[in-house]
């Protein structure tokens, strides 16, 4: 599973919040990485490094203010998590900051849903 390839800004970062709100979802995406990733850091890769840009027009204009405030402070979430060494998603799963992390994914994931 990819994401963000070949879809607009919008959809490519709710497909990213849908994946870190669904834990069941995560440990599929460390299945289909086989040995080509460490799932763990790309999760939260994903997320700060190829789609959060809170910086460009494009990404910008694809979100209401409220919306990039609640993008905002998820990516503060993963950034505080960013540092911690998981070798599993499982391993992830337990820490209270990832389960936090999966909290507010799962209620900006259904506002990001809600207005598209």
């Amino acid at each position: 599973m990819r994401i963000g390839v070949g879809v607009n800004t919008r959809q490519a970062m709710i497909d990213a919040v849908m994946l870190l709100s669904q834990p069941g979802k995560q440990l599929d995406y460390e299945r289909s990485l086989c040995v080509a990733g460490h799932a763990p850091s790309e999760l939260v890769s994903v997320f700060c490094d190829d789609l959060f840009h809170p910086k460009e027009a494009t990404f910008i204009a694809s979100f209401s203010s409220d919306e990039l405030k609640d993008l905002a402070h998820l990516y503060r979430l993963l950034c505080e998590i960013s540092s911690s060494h998981f070798s599993t998603v499982a391993e992830m799963l337990k820490d209270m900051r990832w389960r936090r992390v999966v909290t507010v994914a799962k209620e900006v994931a259904a506002r990001l849903a809600g207005a598209s």
